[in-house]
């Protein structure tokens, strides 16, 4: 008897997406866009299905290790040369819903309990040189209206080629380095118990843009 939650997560890559808030467009150009010379890549299973049929499954929650690498080719413009800075954050899209909740897909029952939070799930972006800002640290939104920043551009450039920074943020590449643009993402779900049951979907978005 299926009376508890199935979770369905959908990933997808936005890119410098101008009509999309949460991507903190900047206005210059000085790197590249991506089809110009820059890349943002992500390879994985697209959708990761979390299913919790006990309370046992509740308990432990649920974990998948590397499901998705993001890859990426930062360009930059022939001039001026020191000025291209980038970042990268992660946010969610629950297409339309509140922003504090999973989209609903499908009910089970008339129960009158709350949808899942947002903020049960958790990731976290790893690579080998360490220069994602998450590190080792899951992390977490309250809602679909924030970010998770995972490189930022607050006016100081980190070069890459040394594998020894946090918060690369000039022009490189994962076909060069690899362990500096390459990032390995791992999901954390951690549901509770007063949940209505039902299939639930939220889609996270990872877009790289211009910094400053």
């Amino acid at each position: 008897m299926k009376w508890l939650v199935c979770t369905c997560l959908i990933l997808s890559v936005t890119s410098k997406l101008y009509a999309q808030t949460n991507c903190n467009v900047s206005l210059t150009s000085n790197c590249n866009p991506t089809g110009a010379g820059s890349q943002c890549v992500i390879t994985g299973e697209p959708t990761i299905n979390f299913t919790f049929e006990s309370f046992g499954d509740f308990l432990t929650g649920g974990n998948v290790f590397g499901a998705s690498i993001l890859k990426m080719i930062v360009g930059e413009n022939v001039a001026p040369p020191a000025d291209c800075r980038w970042r990268l954050n992660a946010h969610m899209d629950n297409n339309g819903g509140a922003a504090t909740e999973w989209e609903q897909v499908y009910a089970y029952g008339a129960n009158t309990a709350p949808r899942p939070s947002v903020s049960i799930l958790e990731m976290r972006l790893r690579n080998q040189c360490n220069t994602s800002l998450t590190g080792s640290t899951y992390a977490t939104l309250a809602t679909t209206a924030s970010n998770i920043d995972v490189v930022e551009s607050p006016g100081i450039s980190n070069n890459s080629g040394t594998c020894s920074a946090t918060n690369v943020n000039r022009p490189g590449s994962y076909l060069n380095d690899y362990g500096e643009y390459s990032f390995a993402i791992d999901y954390r779900l951690k549901p509770t118990l007063n949940v209505q049951p039902g299939i639930y979907r939220l889609n996270v978005k990872f877009c790289i843009t211009e910094g400053n």
